[in-house]
């Protein structure tokens, strides 16, 4: 009698042992180590059995150090046929950053004016506000957002007349904790149409881009 009891105990331990590691492997992925099994809830009670993953998010960026007075590629200003008089790299002021001032002038000996500026914050909600006071004292009219850059963008325009007929137009962008500003001016005996010096400055900022590296 007594063995017929241990005969029973011992098939009861190897069924449970048996269920145990069929539990166990079918965890295993590609012969991986064992993970417990996830527990799904029915479509039908207003719970997905799976959820989407949670969007990439951008890094912080380093601006500073760089040369944009090198790394700026003036290809895009090609054909406004401005020649290069000076440069200036002095970095913005009391923040983060690099930048570079062209002082140009056209074939026709009117002034032109390239800025492009880079300024990494502490974080994204200080890039945040450094892009709104930029929209606030800028002096120049809004000309709308601008898509496919930054996670916000917005360009500016301006025309007055200093003696000639001067064009000005800026764009800048943000990106987690960084915002690139690029500001385009040029002179002559006719205002230039903004989209093509908006064209000019959005190809320049999606460059400059490329230029800052993560920190």
């Amino acid at each position: 009698m007594v063995n017929g009891v241990e005969a029973r105990s011992r098939n009861r331990a190897l069924v449970v042992g048996l269920l145990v590691t069929l539990a166990v492997t079918a965890g295993c992925d590609d012969g991986g180590s064992a993970r417990p099994r996830a527990v799904t809830t029915s479509p039908s009670v207003g719970v997905p059995a799976t959820s989407s993953p949670a969007p990439a998010v951008d890094s912080l960026y380093d601006a500073t150090n760089l040369d944009l007075c090198r790394r700026t590629d003036l290809a895009p200003l090609a054909d406004l046929s401005v020649k290069v008089a000076r440069t200036d790299p002095k970095p913005p002021l009391a923040r983060q950053g690099s930048s570079c001032l062209f002082e140009m002038r056209t074939a026709d000996d009117h002034q032109a004016n390239l800025l492009v500026e880079t300024s990494s914050l502490t974080s994204a909600e200080e890039a945040g506000r450094l892009y709104t006071a930029t929209q606030q004292v800028t002096g120049m009219t809004a000309d709308g957002p601008v898509s496919g850059v930054g996670e916000e963008a917005e360009g500016f325009v301006k025309r007055s007349d200093p003696g000639f007929k001067y064009t000005e137009y800026m764009l800048h962008a943000r990106r987690a904790n960084l915002v690139v500003k690029v500001w385009l001016a040029v002179g002559g005996d006719a205002y230039l149409p903004t989209k093509t010096l908006a064209a000019k400055a959005l190809a320049i900022l999606k460059a400059t881009y490329t230029a800052v590296p993560h920190a």
